[in-house]
């Protein structure tokens, strides 16, 4: 063998080596606890941050205290990290509101009762999990793939949900007599804005909307906006 094939074999083999280095210094740890989920609630408090676009894994893997690694293992790409962030915060809404928004029981089901139950466990988890509206707030502003996935997925399917409860409240006089997607999103709107915006409240009025009081009192006010009847207990 002449000199410059050994040389090209040796370069060869010291590239080899080079990348298994690197592959063995990028493995993630597969069995770490609870990284996945670490990185989920990271993922959505970047992303509702910065937006899809500005947001970086990089930072995602910092404040999950996670390898970088990680998120293409479990995820394989920001986009998908983006869903699955998603989809663990609907799940969470949905333990949040369990029966609240279920089907009622029977016909003598009271509409108000589960109308309460409802605003209130809405207001409970958007107050401790601002980032949830921050997000939605973003991604419903624009018409793209991605709020048509969620749109899809998620929001027309709830959407639906409490449409049917609005009607029903509706017909039996609890709610006023308008359109239940304008109603809908004045729901909305009320109980979720402050808590999206909580750095401008808490610098505009001195208040700190992230507070357990004043998420008590905010569910009070709007139980009593939108349900001006005497109080049922949820």
């Amino acid at each position: 063998m002449t000199a410059k094939p050994k040389r090209r074999v040796v370069r060869r083999a010291a590239t080899r080596a080079r990348k298994s280095r690197a592959l063995a210094v990028a493995a993630p740890r597969e069995a770490e606890p609870g990284a996945r989920v670490r990185i989920l609630v990271a993922a959505l408090q970047v992303f509702a941050e910065h937006g899809f676009d500005g947001a970086r894994t990089r930072e995602i893997a910092e404040r999950a205290d996670a390898n970088l690694g990680l998120i293409k293992y479990y995820f394989g790409s920001k986009a998908k990290l983006w869903e699955a962030a998603i989809s663990l915060a609907f799940l969470d809404l949905q333990n949040e509101l369990g029966d609240a928004i279920a089907p009622p029981a029977g016909e003598g089901a009271d509409e108000r009762v589960r109308l309460e139950r409802f605003l209130r466990r809405f207001v409970n988890f958007v107050a401790r999990r601002p980032e949830f509206m921050r997000m939605m707030n973003d991604e419903g502003k624009r018409d793209g793939p991605r709020m048509r996935w969620l749109a899809d997925h998620y929001v027309r399917p709830m959407n639906e949900a409490v449409r049917a409860m609005l009607e029903r409240a509706a017909a039996q006089g609890i709610t006023p007599a308008i359109s239940p997607a304008i109603l809908h999103y004045i729901a909305l709107g009320a109980a979720g804005l402050v808590f999206s915006q909580a750095p401008e409240c808490k610098y505009v009025t001195g208040v700190d909307p992230t507070s357990d009081a004043f998420a008590a009192a905010h569910a009070d006010a709007l139980v009593r906006l939108l349900l001006p009847v005497s109080p049922a207990t949820a």
